[in-house]
């Protein structure tokens, strides 16, 4: 009762109910006033006819008054050109043979009340949406993938609209050093040409003087580096990649970033071109939201930043067709989002 209830809240206007236990039982014999009472309740205001019917076992029972009711929905759909639906209020109530059958007769076959209210939401949700909406960014051949340094993706995002730190490039610690003074304190330092920075020891933060940042660039595994100002209001981190699926085109997935991405597993995928309150909505999901919105008390992240970083994101992928690109961290505050490291595979018809 409480699903059904659930059921006629959630369908609201789009959807008719009938069920066929409720009738007497001298109507089952008769199909032609079940198809006059779905018919009927079909009026021109609704979108789906679902009928709830429950299939006996075929081992202790004869199913044959239930094809009466299957027949009458069928010839329901015929006269009022509406979709119908026959739903089972459990998973097993429909045979799987009764399902295919439905399904051949262009009826739909709804496997338990939650599942079928859960289904009905989405496709009524999905009928609501724009027809303007932009077709998917289909796959396209990778030809001479490459991988491009930390500074010179941060470059290429930048050019589309991404905020990134100040920085310089350098070899040496004298001249890593020197760069820092430049840009001010504190600073970042990391090694160049090593993919997993943090684990090989080549990432030194909140370096406060040109000492500091010789010490640690004597350390690093490397002999070039990137020295960039230290971003120092980030209330959250997310992980921000489009990678370019041969099955589903280009897909940009939303997480928790930094050293939580593994440890928290908490992401949301979109496909690409995603619209920008499916991007909204996909961060709301996460489980990191709660301190974007400002953990007890807390600062809130400025969730519009965010957003504007994905779709300067999503805009170079749509022009440049790479094979992947990753923003982890981007860095959330109260006033901006800014890519702290960045990763870009390049290929594609566009190899950029």
């Amino acid at each position: 009762a409480e699903q059904h209830s659930k059921l006629r809240k959630v369908l609201g206007p789009f959807v008719a109910l009938a069920n066929p236990l409720d009738y007497h039982t001298n109507i089952w014999g008769d199909e032609r006033a079940l198809t006059q009472t779905f018919t009927t309740v079909m009026d021109s205001e609704l979108a789906l006819g679902v009928v709830i019917l429950d299939f006996p076992r075929d081992d202790r029972c004869s199913s044959e008054p239930w094809e009466y009711v299957i027949n009458a929905v069928a010839r329901t759909k015929t006269a009022t050109g509406k979709p119908m639906a026959i739903l089972g209020t459990l998973s097993d109530t429909i045979p799987e043979t009764v399902s295919h059958r439905l399904i051949d007769t262009g009826i739909i076959p709804l496997c338990g009340m939650a599942e079928a209210v859960e289904a009905i939401d989405v496709a009524a949700g999905i009928g609501r949406r724009p027809k303007t909406a932009s077709p998917i960014l289909l796959p396209v051949n990778v030809v001479g993938a490459a991988t491009l340094s930390e500074s010179d993706a941060k470059k290429a995002l930048a050019l589309y609209g991404v905020h990134v730190p100040g920085s310089a490039q350098l070899s040496g610690s004298s001249e890593a050093a020197l760069a820092a003074t430049s840009i001010g304190f504190p600073v970042v330092l990391k090694g160049e040409g090593i993919a997993h920075k943090t684990e090989a020891g080549a990432v030194a933060l909140n370096l406060l003087s040109p000492e500091e940042v010789g010490k640690a660039a004597n350390r690093m595994p490397c002999d070039t580096f990137v020295v960039e100002e230290m971003i120092t209001d980030t209330i959250a981190e997310l992980l921000v990649g489009i990678v370019c699926d041969p099955a589903h085109g280009y897909v940009l997935t939303l997480a928790a970033g930094g050293v939580l991405t593994e440890l928290m597993a908490d992401s949301s995928s979109l496909l690409v071109p995603a619209e920008k309150q499916d991007i909204l909505s996909a961060i709301d999901s996460l489980k990191v939201s709660s301190l974007l919105d400002g953990y007890r008390g807390g600062a809130a992240a400025n969730k519009d930043a965010i957003v504007d970083a994905v779709m300067a994101m999503q805009n170079y992928v749509i022009a440049t067709l790479p094979q992947e690109v990753e923003i982890n961290p981007l860095m959330c505050g109260p006033d901006k989002a800014i890519a702290a490291d960045a990763l870009i595979k390049t290929g594609g018809s566009n190899d950029q």
